[in-house]
């Protein structure tokens, strides 16, 4: 008796004569790259077209404070720019994405303007498999010329930057195409003479220098030093957890591999919440969202932040569905996506940087965190963030959206965090 498969779709392709299988490969091979096309076309932002009109009329925020906020790309480049061109000793720069676009030749033309001896950029070898989110060699991405056109455009800038004495480094190779499930080197950071840095979300791509997001501008030489430190040890490949204090600014690099820095210090924030919690962030997931709700049981009344149109569905049901089990409010950004990772905890401390608020960020990967006490600071991020966002977003009902899509949803994100966790534990082993 011949076994009956348990997959229809085998079941499926055992019935189908050499003929038409080879006609349905031919089929899949053309539907798969048009589906690309297809949801690249929903995504698509015109508003690239102005992203270089908006760099060079961008102005930085105004100068002599010691902390200071850079509201989205345009604005932080603005202010990284004028560090870089006044730079004398060293400028050093980690990013997750780096692509030959507005946002890349605006980093490249600073870099190579700058007259500081020593600049290094170190790029995780992510952005060389991955460019505008896209997938290089994917079966999607067969004939995306312009794909390909960028990855080889980008190539090309680093050979440039590397001919005009920048040291370009990719960190953490990725050896084989199963690595890309990998948790990558996740950190934006700018170290400017040991002087000034930057820490934040913002990554030197034009995609995110469009989206809604933050960089925090420290002009503190111990913790540019601190900071500079963490660079040097990701630079050789070696990243390690370190937590520095500093006047109103408490920063942790975390190593990722496991490490619960990150995590921790984000948990005890929330714990210690006594009356509003304000969490802006694209990607939220366990153990935040549970904590969330604890939070919610204690009292503290908690708003969450997130994009009505979001790159990642199955999170942002997920995020719906713990909203609805926590009675937590959820408030959807419409427009271009929030890629804000930021927590107000009680208008007293701000939590933000390079992590986002799920499981990968949490141990996972690398990532630098800033929690900030300054009450200049808190009070930019009220007026210019917050109380804006709160005012244009739209409150998410329970109603609009069915328990079992946003239940499923969660269920996969937990499966997710489930198999990230699997995976990283049998490459330690």
């Amino acid at each position: 008796m011949t076994r009956r498969s348990r997959f229809p779709l085998r079941r499926f392709w055992r019935r189908l004569n050499p003929g038409r299988r080879l006609l349905a490969v031919l089929l899949v091979c053309a539907l798969v790259p048009a589906a690309g096309q297809v949801a690249d076309h929903l995504a698509w932002d015109p508003a690239v077209l102005h992203l270089g009109a908006d760099l060079a009329a961008a102005q930085p925020p105004a100068a002599g404070e010691r902390l200071v906020l850079c509201l989205d790309g345009p604005e932080f480049m603005a202010a990284a720019r004028a560090d870089l061109l006044a730079a004398e000793s060293a400028v050093l720069v980690q990013t997750l994405a780096f692509e030959a676009d507005d946002a890349g030749l605006a980093l490249a033309a600073a870099l190579l303007a700058s007259p500081a001896p020593r600049r290094r950029l170190l790029i995780d070898d992510y952005s060389r498999h991955v460019q505008s989110d896209k997938v290089i060699g994917a079966p999607n991405r067969l004939f995306d010329t312009a794909l390909a056109r960028e990855a080889e455009q980008t190539r090309t800038l680093v050979t440039q930057l590397r001919a005009h004495g920048v040291d370009v480094r990719y960190g953490r190779p990725l050896l084989a195409g199963g690595d890309l499930l990998k948790p990558r080197d996740h950190k934006k950071l700018v170290v400017v003479d040991g002087r000034t840095a930057y820490v934040g979300g913002i990554n030197f791509s034009a995609h995110n220098f469009l989206w809604h997001d933050l960089m925090l501008r420290v002009d503190d030489t111990d913790a540019a030093a601190f900071l500079a430190a963490d660079f040097g040890r990701s630079w050789q490949g070696e990243p390690v957890a370190t937590i520095g204090s500093f006047a109103g600014l408490d920063l942790v690099c975390g190593s990722g591999g496991g490490h619960p820095a990150v995590r921790d210090v984000i948990a005890a924030a929330i714990a210690g919440a006594t009356d509003r919690i304000v969490l802006q962030c694209p990607y939220v997931t366990d153990p935040y969202l549970e904590l969330l709700g604890e939070a919610r049981k204690r009292g503290v009344r908690v708003t969450v932040l997130t994009s009505e149109r979001s790159n990642r569905f199955c999170m942002k049901q997920g995020i719906m569905d713990a909203c609805r089990r926590h009675d937590l409010e959820l408030r959807l950004l419409p427009g271009p996506m929030t890629h804000v990772k930021a927590l107000l905890i009680d208008d007293r401390a701000l939590v933000m940087g390079s992590a986002n608020f799920d499981f990968l960020s949490g141990s996972l990967q690398p990532e630098i965190v800033a929690t900030v006490a300054d009450p200049a600071v808190i009070a930019d991020f009220r007026r210019r963030v917050m109380e804006p966002d709160l005012v244009r977003s739209r409150p998410w009902s329970p109603d609009e959206t069915s328990p079992v899509v946003t239940g499923l949803g969660a269920k996969v994100i937990g499966l997710a965090g489930d198999l990230a966790l699997a995976f990283h534990e049998a490459g330690d082993r």
